[in-house]
C-alpha cells in the first residue's frame, strides 16, 4: 500500500508556518488524561473505547470531554479499518481566564484506516488516515452539520525494550465544505510519548503535544501545550468453545 512521501509532510509544515506569521496567537497550557480500552471480539474484530478530560492548568478549567468508540477490523497483518463515533462536550468560550457560559456538544462519525510499516526489529512507522463528519449541538437540542476534516498522522515507533516504546508523531488535518471559508487548514499537531508496559493488559503513557489550529476567522490560532497521561487496557480475546 502507498505512504505519502514525508517531503509532503514538511512542505505543508513550511506553508503553514509562512501563513501564520503576523497573526494573533492565543497561548494554552492544558493536561489531559485519558483510558483507552481495547476489548477482541469475534474474529478479526475488535471494539476500541476512550474517556479523555480534557482541562486547562493555568487557571485550572475544564476544556473538553471525550468519549470515542471504533469498531475495528483487520485487513491483514499490519493494516486495519474502523468505523466510529466520538461525542464531545466542549466548555465555552475557549479561555480558561473566562466564566463557562455554555456547553456545547459536538458529534462525529468517523472512519479511519491505519497500518504499521516495519523498518527493522525495533523500529516502525505508523501510518493513520481519518475521515470526519462534524456535528455540534444548537439550543433546540438538536444537531446540525458544519463540515468534513480529513486527518493523516505519520508515527515513528521505537521499541528498544518489550516493555518499553517511544513514539514520535505528526498529525495535519484540513477543513472541507461550504461553510468553511478562511480555514481550510484546520491544525497540526506534533509531539512524543513513552509507554511502558507494566503487563500484556496493561500500559502507562506520557507524553507532549503540541496543538496549533487556526480558526474560522483565518487570521487567530490558538497555540495549545499539551501534556497527556493515558492509561492503556488490552482485555483478553473471547474464548472459543
Amino acid at each position: 500500500m502507498p505512504h505519502p512521501r514525508p517531503a509532503l509532510l514538511l512542505l505543508l509544515l513550511l506553508l503553514t508556518s509562512a501563513a501564520c506569521a503576523q497573526k494573533t496567537v492565543d497561548t494554552q497550557q492544558l493536561g489531559w488524561v485519558r483510558y483507552h480500552l481495547r476489548l477482541p471480539l469475534q474474529g478479526p474484530y475488535a471494539l476500541r473505547q476512550e474517556l479523555e478530560e480534557r482541562a486547562y492548568w493555568f487557571p485550572w478549567r475544564q476544556h473538553q470531554l471525550v468519549s470515542r468508540s471504533v469498531i475495528e477490523r483487520r485487513l491483514g497483518r499490519d493494516w486495519n479499518a474502523g468505523l466510529g463515533l466520538t461525542v464531545f462536550r466542549q466548555s465555552l468560550p475557549h479561555d480558561p481566564h473566562a466564566v463557562i457560559t455554555q456547553t456545547r456538544t459536538e458529534v462525529r462519525p468517523m472512519l479511519e484506516l491505519a497500518g504499521l510499516q516495519p523498518l527493522n526489529d525495533k523500529l516502525a512507522l505508523h501510518h493513520r488516515y481519518w475521515a470526519e463528519l462534524r456535528y455540534f449541538g444548537g439550543t433546540d437540542g438538536g444537531l446540525s452539520f458544519a463540515n468534513y476534516r480529513f486527518r493523516y498522522r505519520l508515527e515513528l515507533r521505537y521499541r528498544p525494550h518489550p516493555e518499553w516504546q517511544l513514539r514520535a508523531f505528526d498529525e495535519i488535518m484540513v477543513n472541507a465544505g461550504r461553510q468553511v471559508v478562511a480555514n481550510t487548514f484546520d491544525q497540526n499537531r506534533y509531539g512524543g510519548s513513552l509507554q511502558y508496559q507494566f503487563s500484556k493488559q496493561v500500559g502507562a503513557e506520557l507524553g507532549y503535544l503540541r496543538w496549533f489550529q487556526q480558526r474560522s476567522s483565518g487570521d487567530e490560532f490558538y497555540d495549545r501545550h499539551i501534556v497527556r497521561l493515558t492509561l492503556h487496557h488490552q482485555l483478553p480475546a473471547p474464548r472459543r468453545d
